[in-house]
C-alpha cells in the first residue's frame, strides 16, 4: 500500500491471487485485457503503454509492443525474472519490460502494474512538478508522486531499477517526458488509479493557475483512504462496463 494511505490492503481489494489455479490464470489474463481496453478508452494510452501483472516464481504477464486497444488475449507474453521471454513471441516484447521487472522484485506488495501516458502527468513531469494529494480519487496514490528524472525509453535491467528505487514505497511514479508507472495490489486497483492519477494531475495544473491548490494532511488522506476500496470496485465495474464490456 502507497505511503500514508491507510491499512496495508485498502478494503474491499482483493489481494494477489494464487495463479497457479488455473481459473485465476484465466481471469487474470482477461482482466489485463480489460484494463488496456480501460486505458486506451480513457484516453491514457494512445498506441503505446503496456499492462503487467505478477505470477509466481517472480515471473510476469505483460502486454506485447502493441497498442493497447489492439492487443489480444493470445498475444499475452510471460516473462521470467531475467527479462527472457517464456511463453509468447519474444520479437513482441515491449523494450520497458525492466522497470515491470525490477518493481515486482523491489515491491512484493505490487501485483499489478500500468504504464501510461496521459497528458497531464506528462505536463507535470515535463515541469519536474510532483503531484501531491490534493483531492478525494487523487489520494489513491498517497501523499505525493515522484519524479524519475531520466528521460530515455527504460530498456535494461540498470535503468529499471534506478525507476523502482524512485518509486520506493509510493503507488506511482512519473517519468520525465515519459508518462507515469502506476502500481497496484491487482489489475483493477492499478488500473483505476492511472485514471485518477490523470484527473489528480490535471486538478493540480488547473489549481494553480487559479491561485494554488490545499494539500492533504497525513490525517486527512488516513480518513478518507478507508473508502478506496469500494471506490476501486465500484470505478473498476463503471469503466470496464463502458470500454471493456
Amino acid at each position: 500500500m502507497h505511503r500514508d494511505a491507510g491499512p496495508r490492503l485498502d478494503p474491499g481489494v482483493a489481494p494477489i491471487a494464487d495463479v497457479r489455479n488455473p481459473s485465476a490464470a484465466t481471469a487474470l489474463r482477461a482482466q489485463v485485457i480489460r484494463a488496456c481496453k480501460v486505458l486506451d478508452g480513457m484516453k491514457l494510452v494512445e498506441g503505446f503503454g503496456h499492462v503487467s501483472a505478477r505470477l509466481p516464481d517472480d515471473a510476469m504477464l505483460i502486454t506485447p509492443a502493441r497498442g493497447l486497444a489492439l492487443v489480444q488475449e493470445s498475444e499475452l507474453l510471460t516473462m521470467g525474472p531475467d527479462g527472457v521471454c517464456l511463453q509468447g513471441d519474444p520479437s513482441s516484447a515491449p523494450l520497458e519490460r525492466w522497470m515491470h521487472l525490477a518493481t515486482y522484485r523491489a515491491r512484493p506488495d505490487v501485483g499489478a502494474i500500468c504504464r501510461t501516458h496521459s497528458r497531464m502527468a506528462a505536463a507535470l513531469g515535463i515541469a519536474r512538478r510532483p503531484l501531491r494529494a490534493m483531492h478525494g480519487s487523487g489520494g489513491m496514490l498517497g501523499l505525493d508522486v515522484p519524479l524519475y528524472d531520466g528521460t530515455d525509453l527504460i530498456t535494461d535491467g540498470e535503468l529499471g531499477r534506478a525507476v523502482a528505487a524512485e518509486l520506493g514505497d509510493r503507488a506511482a511514479v512519473l517519468l520525465r517526458g515519459n508518462g507515469a508507472v502506476i502500481t497496484g495490489e491487482s489489475v483493477p486497483q492499478a488500473c483505476v488509479r492511472a485514471i485518477y492519477l490523470e484527473e489528480a494531475a490535471w486538478l493540480q495544473v488547473v489549481a494553480e493557475v487559479v491561485g494554488g491548490g490545499t494539500l492533504f494532511t497525513s490525517d486527512e488522506l488516513r480518513a478518507r483512504s478507508r473508502w478506496y476500496g469500494v471506490e476501486v470496485s465500484r470505478a473498476w465495474e463503471y469503466y470496464t462496463s463502458r470500454f471493456a464490456a
